[in-house]
């Protein structure tokens, strides 16, 4: 693919559109880039103050926070997540102060930058080999999207492994020395990879990426890649006791990934479907992807070029749902890759249109903004909506308008130029890109919205983003009267969720400060012969335990987990009814 608009453009293209076209270059001096620069910043701070982390976040900051009050390093902390992630946000949190509340702005705050700066890379390497208008739209759209990504997506190992995918594929295709470029490359794909390990699949992404532009750097880096992703494997395992045993571990507890059970293809791929269905709703950017390659493929002058292209971008979607599959929990932030993709196509559709036609796909663009306004509209159906056909049928609009596109453009200019070139002027009608930009910013905000869904299950909103930030009050209102009973900084055992323990914030001294190999059905009968088990099984049961456990009954039922651990935490702790209440202080028999 390095004719398709990524081989190097002259140096009188290079970071413009070619003469008579300058209204039409993406201005940040126009009434129109002014616009979209104050919306944007706007959405941005709105989120940023009013979003917060998702409380998977909060675990792992809970996670950090309580057992380095006892002198525990993220080295040795179960927190459900690899080393390199654990290092990573603690030192976000490290960098932070202030209330609960300020310290989650500041750590979406260093998000943003860390979006910004793998843009501004990845439009710089791109630049070199695109038009400028059309880098500016691929890295730009690529950056918003993880600036405006859910907050559910927000900060996961997933979020991460796309920003340093984008800063691979940068020094990938940005720096001209190949062997140098590889070198720079290989670490944060590296480090996209122990994000989670299951984020491999980003990785292999961005290869892909860097393969269909560049062959011989692509093979390179994927060499390259995985030499560095085993010495950095091998540092975490060094460096931290129990990596080895947690990775062991941690496929015990995940039933529902890939080869645990049998597997049923047909409900493998219903549920794939509303799968997609759900990451739809949730970010509407995702409809237009087929439309996006449908206009791309149009501006390519060759056919081998439009089936490559065509090839590429249903890897990188099945690379984004193989991920998804294969662990089995269909959460949202597993794939998101796939609005990433869908943004970046359909930026280098725009600008490759305005290359050919000299002014936007107006029915894609007006099905950007009408999918953006939409979105949010769902939170009032709730439920019984067939996400699976919505998704179809708005994937299926975005092809019409694209196709819409394509026929105005073919009745505008019987006689165009060859696919790709640039358009002198399009009959005088001149629309800035901002605009389009513009009505992509409204797609992606539709995620930041207080009735915009947060968690889409199968067709059903089950909470919104002003209902999570609820529960989040509620949660605080519940681990405030909790700390109340306890004494100042004494420390506790946790038997609860990490958010519960994000609130109330007593050191723990377990390194398994949430007993996460405790919540499981009695069903599963192996995992109590885990070594991380009896760990967690010993923080109770030795001799001088904590003088208090922090208990929530509604995520450890002792009635539903392994009767002996239940009867080892009945033996150390007594604790009072719940009485309606989330969490109780128990106290240890002495």
């Amino acid at each position: 693919m390095t004719d398709i608009s990524t081989a190097s453009p002259p140096a009188a293209e290079r970071g413009r559109t070619g003469p008579g076209t300058a209204s039409r270059r993406l201005r940040l001096t126009s009434p129109a880039g002014w616009t979209t620069i104050v919306t944007t910043a706007a959405l941005l701070i709105h989120t940023t103050l009013t979003a917060g982390v998702f409380l998977d976040i909060r675990y792992v900051l809970a996670a950090l926070r309580t057992t380095g009050a006892s002198g525990i390093s993220p080295s040795e902390t179960f927190a459900h997540r690899p080393f390199f992630y654990r290092w990573t946000i603690h030192a976000l949190d490290s960098v932070t102060g202030g209330t609960d509340a300020v310290r989650e702005a500041l750590m979406r705050s260093a998000g943003l930058a860390l979006c910004a700066a793998a843009g501004l890379l990845l439009h710089r390497a791109l630049r070199r080999r695109m038009p400028g208008r059309d880098a500016l739209l691929v890295a730009g759209l690529t950056a918003l999207t993880l600036a405006f990504a859910p907050v559910i997506d927000y900060l996961q190992p997933e979020w991460f492994a796309l920003v340093l995918a984008a800063v691979a594929v940068a020094a990938a295709l940005g720096v001209r020395d190949r062997s140098r470029a590889v070198a720079l490359a290989a670490l944060p794909l590296a480090l996209a990879v122990l994000m989670k390990y299951s984020t491999a699949g980003t990785a292999a992404m961005a290869l892909l990426v860097v393969f269909a532009v560049d062959r011989a750097r692509g093979l390179l880096l994927a060499a390259a890649t995985a030499v560095g992703t085993g010495a950095l494997f091998a540092f975490s395992a060094w460096s931290g006791s129990r990596e080895l045993q947690w990775l062991r571990d941690m496929p015990y507890i995940n039933t529902h990934a890939l080869g645990n059970g049998p597997v049923v293809l047909p409900d493998l791929l219903l549920r794939t479907a509303y799968y997609l269905g759900d990451r739809t709703a949730l970010t509407p950017v995702l409809a237009l992807l087929p439309g996006a390659l449908l206009l791309f493929a149009a501006t390519l002058p060759a056919r081998r070029q439009r089936v490559e292209a065509a090839l590429v971008t249903l890897l990188l979607v099945v690379l984004g749902l193989a991920v998804v599959v294969y662990q089995g929990n269909w959460f949202a932030y597993h794939g998101e890759s796939l609005p990433v993709v869908a943004a970046a196509l359909t930026g280098l559709a725009i600008g490759r249109w305005y290359g050919a036609h000299g002014r936007p796909p107006l029915c894609l663009t007006v099905l950007a903004l009408l999918y953006g306004v939409l979105a949010p509209l769902l939170a009032f159906v709730r439920a019984d909506v067939d996400t699976a056909a919505l998704a179809g049928l708005a994937w299926a609009a975005a092809l019409l308008a694209a196709a819409a596109d394509l026929l105005r453009a073919r009745a505008d200019r019987p006689g165009a130029e060859a696919p790709g070139a640039e358009a002198p002027g399009a009959r005088g009608r001149r629309v800035p890109v901002a605009l389009p930009v513009l009505a992509l910013v409204a797609c992606l905000a539709a995620t930041v919205w207080p009735a915009s869904g947060v968690r889409i299950i199968e067709g059903t909103i089950v909470t919104t983003n002003a209902e999570l930030t609820e529960q989040a009050r509620s949660a605080e209102t519940a681990a405030r009267q909790v700390d109340a009973e306890l004494p100042l900084g004494a420390p506790v055992l946790y038997l609860t969720f990490g958010q519960q323990a994000y609130y109330i914030d007593h050191p723990t001294a377990c390194r398994y400060p949430f007993p996460t190999f405790f919540n499981v059905p009695r069903q599963l009968t192996e995992v109590p012969s885990l070594e991380s088990t009896r760990e967690d099984v010993r923080c109770i049961t030795q001799e001088h335990p904590a003088a208090y456990a922090v208990y929530q009954p509604s995520w450890l039922s002792l009635g539903v987990i392994d009767p002996r651990i239940a009867a080892d935490i009945r033996r150390t702790y007594a604790c009072p009814a719940p009485r309606g209440r989330q969490l109780v202080v128990c106290r240890a028999r002495r």
